[in-house]
């Protein structure tokens, strides 16, 4: 199954330097939570919060800044087949993304093996060759002025850092949102802030999108703790004029507990009823960063630039997709979930893949 992204819209930047840069280098794994890493998919998986990623600055986020490799897990990533599996060892000083093969680990990148190891992501595959500005994507490739550094510690490389830009991002104003069912209320502010109240409804795009990367801001006020957070979420290819009628990007920062016992993928960034997301400790009371990207059957989301879903929708084609997958372009739809709904979003924008 094909599960890769283009990325000829993309700018990468891939940071791949050498453990060490003299004598005996040891590598040993990277210890991550597993249960938040890759969280379980059964019904009722509350899954613990992910610590000790890489983490994006502010000034990055706001430039539309994602990470493919987290820093400590493989979490979206694969490797060609007959390589090995894919691994996060450390130095003691930087970790990087590895293979193992035949009980040893190594470094994704070897200027002296004569076949290069591909390794692949949602949103690409990179072909690390032994040329120092060249990563072969697809049946082609792409030069990097910098994005690159090498050295010729035991001629091995590791990579340390993958994180991505969207080129042709344009942003959805006032006049590209319309009502579309229920009772929610939405009200622009003069610096372009959707204030969402009430619910249950949705406002919705006036175009329709297919394939496509969205990202945009939300906040959300604190409540008290035994009674949940703010429910919102965002919803993508959806039947135009219809409520809640999408696929459903979950906004629910402090789930209740009894949400867990009755839905998978609740936390914020989660599919909703689909897949169980990374919880990366999105927090009520300050804005966070939400990206959505779709192609074909694939879909993921990142939560403050830190990837939380990775899924297929492997389901019969339907129209509706709460009853099947839904390959035809559709609006794009906010939620006011219930009449205690208050919800603030700012700065979207979207790309079409």
């Amino acid at each position: 199954m094909t599960r890769l992204f283009y990325i000829l819209l993309l700018f990468p930047l891939l940071g791949c330097q050498p453990p060490g840069t003299s004598g005996t280098v040891t590598l040993t794994p990277v210890a991550v939570d597993e249960a938040a890493a890759y969280p379980s998919q059964e019904p009722g998986t509350k899954p613990p919060v992910l610590t000790g990623f890489t983490s994006l600055t502010k000034e990055q986020l706001d430039e539309g800044w994602v990470q493919l490799f987290d820093g400590i897990s493989t979490y979206g990533w694969s490797v060609s087949e007959g390589e090995g599996t894919l691994s996060v060892i450390t130095d003691g000083t930087k970790n990087y993304l590895a293979f193992e093969k035949d009980g040893k680990n190594y470094l994704v990148f070897n200027v002296k093996d004569e076949k290069p190891v591909t390794i692949s992501h949602r949103f690409g595959m990179y072909t690390i060759e032994n040329k120092p500005d060249l990563i072969k994507y697809g049946g082609g490739s792409i030069r990097f002025d910098g994005g690159l550094e090498f050295s010729s510690q035991n001629d091995h490389y590791g990579i340390s850092e993958v994180r991505i830009k969207l080129k042709g991002l344009q942003p959805l104003i006032e006049s590209d949102w319309k009502p579309a069912a229920g009772a929610s209320e939405a009200t622009w502010t003069a610096d372009g802030v959707l204030e969402l109240t009430g619910g249950s409804g949705m406002v919705e795009t006036v175009r329709e999108y297919g394939d496509f990367v969205l990202q945009l801001e939300y906040f959300t006020d604190k409540v008290a703790d035994n009674k949940g957070g703010i429910n919102s979420g965002v919803f993508f290819r959806c039947i135009p004029g219809e409520n809640m009628n999408g696929y459903e990007c979950q906004i629910l920062n402090s789930p209740p507990d009894a949400d867990y016992k009755s839905f998978i993928g609740t936390d914020t960034g989660g599919l909703f009823r689909r897949q169980v997301g990374r919880n990366v400790g999105a927090q009520d009371g300050e804005w966070n960063y939400l990206t959505i990207a779709v192609r074909g059957a694939d879909m993921a989301t990142w939560v403050n630039g830190i990837q939380v879903t990775d899924w297929t929708d492997t389901r019969p084609e339907h129209e509706n997709p709460r009853n099947g997958k839904r390959l035809l372009p559709g609006t794009i739809q906010l939620q006011g979930h219930d009449p205690s709904t208050k919800i603030l979003f700012r700065n979207f924008r979207v790309a079409e893949l």
